[in-house]
């Protein structure tokens, strides 16, 4: 389907529902391969015509068309699947850093992010009469966050699309803040305060992009909660989304006060080692900070983030 508007064709990305937009940000874990034409209902998105798998384990995608390139950055391949590798990769090199970057608000940044940055930049460069779209789910969101902080031609951008991905703020530098700023009305952050993933979510312009609150349904799986899976949308696709609540502040303030009180728990994640090691004292850990201090609802969306029954699983275990 090609629509007119202006007596120019719109761009594939702008016809698109917010339902297509979560199935094509989904693509990033099909492992497209170089060539594969890519569809999302109706639409032909366009291309394959790059695959990164960076050796730090950043993975992104380039879909292509006469007009305009459809990035994905990849998340976590062990929310679903995962081995060794993805869990080195991605939670002991990528995760678990930024979380402890965070927790103890020191600016030490991942190689995972620092490489999504050049290959953003090289991208756009690569395509230079092209429109730039962007998408990442959770890890992938992260890797953009960071990339559209150091990107040197953010004019190019026409729209970025971003959800469950923990916010990065306290990360960045001013100048990178100011970067971001300056396309904050391009970037659409979406927020579900039940995904434990969503760690320093806030009401302020302190994150990347705008705040996109979901009206979403608790559910009991926290792997089916960060993977859309309490999305609702209406009969033409579109998301339901509420305006900022008491639940929301609630959420908010409560994680404020975990990243201002948890010297603790930055040590544990500093000790870190193996990953049966590092689950244990976790455990530990967290019954004695959840007596210590009254946020439990904070402590326990951020405990989430290690529980064996969850995300922290690997293929290998099952």
């Amino acid at each position: 389907m090609v629509s007119i508007f202006l007596g120019k064709i719109m761009d594939i990305n702008k016809q698109l529902t917010d339902y297509d937009r979560i199935q094509l940000t989904r693509k990033a874990y099909d492992e497209l391969e170089l060539g594969e034409q890519v569809k999302v209902g109706k639409f032909h998105i366009g291309t394959v015509v790059k695959s990164v798998y960076a050796e730090d384990g950043m993975r992104a995608f380039v879909i292509a068309n006469s007009n305009e390139i459809t990035i994905l950055f990849k998340g976590s391949y062990g929310f679903v699947r995962g081995n060794p590798q993805t869990w080195r990769d991605e939670w002991l090199r990528t995760n678990l850093p930024i979380l402890l970057a965070l927790l103890i608000r020191e600016r030490k940044i991942p190689s995972q992010l620092k490489t999504a940055a050049d290959f953003l930049n090289k991208t756009i460069h690569q395509f230079p009469h092209a429109h730039v779209y962007i998408y990442g789910h959770s890890l992938g969101s992260i890797n953009a966050q960071y990339a559209l902080a150091n990107c040197r031609h953010p004019e190019r951008i026409i729209t970025v699309y971003l959800y469950e991905g923990t916010n990065i703020w306290l990360l960045l530098n001013q100048k990178q803040r100011s970067r971001v700023a300056k396309i904050r009305s391009k970037i659409f952050n979406y927020v579900d305060i039940y995904d434990p993933v969503t760690l320093g979510i806030t009401a302020t312009h302190h994150m990347v992009g705008k705040l996109q609150y979901v009206d979403s349904v608790p559910l009991n799986n926290p792997i089916k909660q960060h993977i859309w899976g309490g999305y609702q949308f209406d009969k033409n696709g579109n998301l339901k989304l509420r305006k900022i609540d008491e639940a929301f502040l609630t959420e908010s303030q409560n994680e404020h006060k975990l990243l201002t009180k948890s010297n603790d728990l930055a040590n544990l994640v500093e000790r870190m080692g193996q990953k049966n090691e590092f689950k244990k004292l976790a455990e530990e850990k967290f019954h004695t900070l959840r007596n210590k201090f009254p946020d439990h609802k904070g402590w326990g969306k951020l405990s989430g983030l290690f529980d064996n029954t969850s995300f922290m699983k690997d293929k290998d275990d099952e």
